[in-house]
């Protein structure tokens, strides 16, 4: 069984716990930085505590530890610390959001939650201390209330997060958000968004669509059925991630509980009116939860779940799929509006033509050299 698999079978809360105790230490370097690479290293660490494989950490020998330069001696205190300070992570986030969306309400600006902070608020996650979650997204409900509920934010004591602090490999930079905030004395960071998704991905859910549907009674909470959708379109559509067949194994666990909490709404999604690629990212979503989970879910079409197979069979070749993830951009990095930004300049005839190839062939050789390092 290869990295990922095994990775998605220690996973199973039902036949996990025994894989993850009979793993030799020889191949736990190797899945912790899977399960990282694929934004799942917290829940790793919470099914290992669950086994029993790694353990709960006193708070003041955490401390030490969290403190010291040393690195972890064994897989198991590695998993101790990883799920110790994540849980503490989750805590702040969860207390930063309730805060946060409580001062920003007696200002006049109110938010609803998104992504984690959505998934957090409802208790979808079994365990909340297993979700890989870094910051708080907040959408405004009225899109003008979006530049001074984030000077609100800072006059509460946020900063703005400096470049060298954020990642910077997302492929639709658009204005779906304003600049994202953090407390050097709190964890994580802030971001509001005036949108849901970057442009590239917004006909998945509009912003007039989501703040339609809130739910009053649930606290102002969007709708389950567009947190899902919200999710989906994250992982699927923005970045062109499912062109790309990126594995998105975080947000499959999200859609996964989700389906667990609210079990009608597989049908609910399957029934909904979308767009060809919002559809067929659904689909690939919900084919992805139910190989993982192994449960039969509506709307897990036969072309889905090769698509799916396709995705895992990538994932396990990572330097094959970075050869396939260059050649499916292509058309993209090579649009004309793209390229006269790199070079500063308008570019048509003979110069476009010039700059497309010479990218073209600097692209074609980095997709080459790592191809052949596999």
């Amino acid at each position: 069984m290869r990295d990922t698999q095994y990775l998605i079978a220690m996973l199973d809360p039902t036949d996990g716990a025994e894989l993850i105790r009979s793993c030799s230490d020889d191949d736990w370097p190797r899945l912790i930085d899977v399960a990282a690479r694929h934004k799942v290293l917290p829940l790793l660490a919470a099914a290992a505590v669950d086994a029993g494989f790694a353990s709960i950490l006193p708070p003041s020998f955490a401390t030490m530890l969290a403190t010291s330069t040393a690195v972890a001696s064994s897989p198991q205190l590695t998993l101790s610390l990883v799920h110790h300070r994540n849980a503490v992570r989750i805590a702040d986030l969860e207390s930063q959001r309730d805060e946060l969306q409580e001062m920003l309400r007696d200002k006049g600006f109110p938010t609803v939650a998104l992504k984690g902070a959505a998934l957090l608020e409802r208790n979808i996650w079994p365990n909340p201390a297993a979700r890989r979650m870094t910051d708080i997204d907040l959408l405004v409900v009225d899109q003008s209330h979006a530049v001074p509920a984030n000077d609100a934010i800072i006059d509460f004591g946020y900063r703005m997060v400096r470049s060298d602090e954020v990642s910077t490999d997302s492929v639709d930079h658009d204005d779906h958000q304003e600049p994202a905030l953090l407390r050097d004395d709190r964890h994580g960071s802030v971001e509001i968004h005036s949108h849901l998704l970057p442009r590239f991905a917004r006909h998945a859910l509009t912003r007039e669509q989501a703040v339609e549907n809130i739910v009053p009674t649930a606290g102002d909470k969007l709708a389950l059925d567009d947190v899902a959708l919200h999710v989906i379109a994250h992982a699927r559509l923005a970045d062109r991630a499912l062109l790309r067949a990126d594995l998105a194994l975080n947000s499959v666990f999200d859609v996964g509980y989700l389906l667990a909490y609210e079990r009608s709404l597989g049908s609910v999604l399957a029934s909904r009116p979308m767009q060809r690629d919002v559809r067929r990212a659904v689909n690939v979503q919900l084919a992805a939860v139910e190989s993982v989970f192994g449960t039969s879910v509506v709307g897990a079409t036969l072309s889905a779940r090769l698509w799916w197979r396709w995705t895992l069979w990538l994932a396990e070749h990572p330097r094959v799929h970075s050869l396939y993830r260059d050649l499916v951009m292509i058309p993209l990095f090579l649009d004309r509006d793209r390229l006269s930004i790199r070079a500063g300049r308008q570019l048509r005839g003979i110069a476009l033509a010039r700059a497309r190839l010479t990218y073209f062939i600097r692209r074609a050789r980095t997709a080459l050299g790592d191809a052949q390092r596999t």
